[in-house]
């Protein structure tokens, strides 16, 4: 790669953390439907030509922000096998939260914007739809299926409160100590089944 093509990238990769970064400043001061373009390059001090560069409007940039963590946790979540995580979530939510935790700052701008229940609301449909195929799989009992069900939706959605809890400061544990935490309560409530799946993939 070329100095030029180099620089390039570093100007492009700035100035989409300027627009990000000033776009979760102005969420945490008006709702979604009332930041403009305007708003953004103004804060961000770029032109509109750099914004129009990268994004096509503000809905645009909001739905490009969601599309990357999905990205990021799609991956992450292949690298662990989502049977492995059904069984035993423990190193993917402690490595989502130590992720989480190396830009807490920046993330908390979205978690506790106006969009933020969006968001975490689209992250759950994500995990509901990669997680439900594989547990259909695994648990064919209709009453032990619908009853896993249940656990991991009332799991998901604890797991939701805490991390905005977290995000907003109300937990005083670092992104390991509160992951800990949570899985330490997972490991004690969840049914036997899937304690039998965790020792079958040990």
């Amino acid at each position: 790669m070329t100095e030029k093509i180099k620089s390039t990238h570093k100007n492009a990769t700035r100035s989409r953390h300027l627009i990000k970064q000033a776009y979760g400043e102005l969420l945490n001061e008006k709702d979604h439907s009332k930041i403009s373009v305007t708003d953004i390059v103004e804060r961000a001090n770029i032109s509109r030509g750099t914004f129009y560069a990268h994004y096509l409007d503000v809905y645009d940039l909001g739905m490009a922000i969601q599309n990357n963590v999905l990205e990021t946790l799609d991956l992450a979540m292949k690298n662990i096998g989502l049977e492995n995580i059904i069984a035993d979530p423990t190193n993917a939510v402690v490595m989502g939260m130590e992720f989480l935790e190396k830009s807490k700052d920046y993330y908390a701008l979205f978690v506790n914007s106006s969009r933020g229940e969006a968001l975490i609301s689209r992250i759950i449909s994500f995990l509901e739809d990669r997680f439900y195929p594989i547990v259909e799989e695994n648990f064919t009992d209709p009453e032990t299926l619908e009853r896993i069900k249940l656990f991991l939706i009332y799991t998901v959605g604890a797991y939701k409160r805490v991390i905005m809890a977290w995000f907003s400061d109300k937990i005083h544990l670092n992104a390991k100590e509160c992951a800990q935490q949570l899985m330490s309560i997972y490991t004690a409530s969840r049914p036997p089944e899937i304690a039998a799946l965790a020792e079958k993939n040990a």
